[in-house]
């Protein structure tokens, strides 16, 4: 008993010795209540965006290349080893048009020489494409032009000085034929061509040609025209390829100019 009215007394006097404010200080830590850590969900961190790069933000539009610069429609010499510049010096027969709805005369520019330029003759010579374009026609073997190509040229692949020259009416392309070529042509219609793509060599094939040379004929006709078939000058040839050539020769549908106007009016 006397043991417990020491300490009842001991307890009191601590209290008594205790200020307000010092009671006030005292701040007791929560009570943490223990948690079950089988029902917790760990919460993963964010997947990064495929294809973002980090230095942008999420939802911002992705980065593409900037458009390719447009490359200016050109024009190229239809001989691989003669420059257009000396074009003028190898004509060996000029155009020489025929009257309207007339098959006669020229209707395009021959080009051939003998010893031009430490060359003996334009025999072999590369043909190349004077524009851009897409095949139209590539016929072998077939009379009066033998081996021949036709590329058509919408007017955004003139160029521009040439374009006003021609003056294209809407759904008018320009067409540009190659003959007499030595070989089976290197393209297929339909294919697209290139300023200055090979076409195959200048030689000799088709009726009544004496001497190597390439004939170039131009003309203005309407867009997306593709020939399967054109012969004239056979009477193994099909009413189809007959049709074809009346067409393209003496219907009036395709409009032939002088080749070297191209050429002459070039800066």
């Amino acid at each position: 008993m006397r043991n417990a009215q020491i300490l009842l007394t001991s307890l009191l006097f601590f209290l008594s010795a205790c200020s307000p404010a010092a009671v006030e200080n005292i701040i007791l830590a929560p009570s943490v209540t223990p948690t079950n850590e089988s029902s917790v969900t760990p919460q993963p961190s964010p997947a990064p965006t495929q294809g973002t790069p980090d230095s942008l933000e999420v939802g911002a539009p992705a980065l593409t290349d900037a458009p390719s610069e447009a490359i200016p429609a050109q024009l190229c010499s239809p001989l691989a080893e003669h420059n257009i510049e000396t074009l003028v010096e190898i004509v060996s027969s000029p155009y020489a048009p025929p009257p309207e709805g007339k098959d006669d005369r020229h209707h395009g520019v021959d080009f051939a020489y003998y010893n031009h330029n430490g060359r003996a003759s334009v025999d072999g010579e590369g043909v190349q494409s004077i524009l851009a374009g897409r095949v139209a026609a590539a016929i072998s073997d077939r009379l009066p032009y033998g081996n021949m190509v036709i590329i058509e040229t919408p007017p955004e692949l003139i160029p521009e000085n040439l374009r006003e020259i021609l003056n294209l009416p809407a759904g008018i392309s320009l067409y540009h034929l190659y003959a007499h070529l030595s070989e089976t042509p290197l393209v297929i219609p339909g294919q697209t061509i290139e300023c200055g793509d090979l076409l195959g060599y200048a030689g000799m094939t088709g009726y009544n040609i004496p001497v190597p040379h390439l004939h170039l004929e131009t003309r203005l006709g309407p867009a997306n025209t593709f020939f399967d078939g054109m012969v004239f000058y056979d009477t193994q040839a099909t009413a189809t390829e007959q049709g074809n050539y009346v067409r393209w020769r003496t219907g009036g549908e395709f409009q032939h100019f002088d080749p070297m106007l191209l050429f002459t009016d070039t800066p």
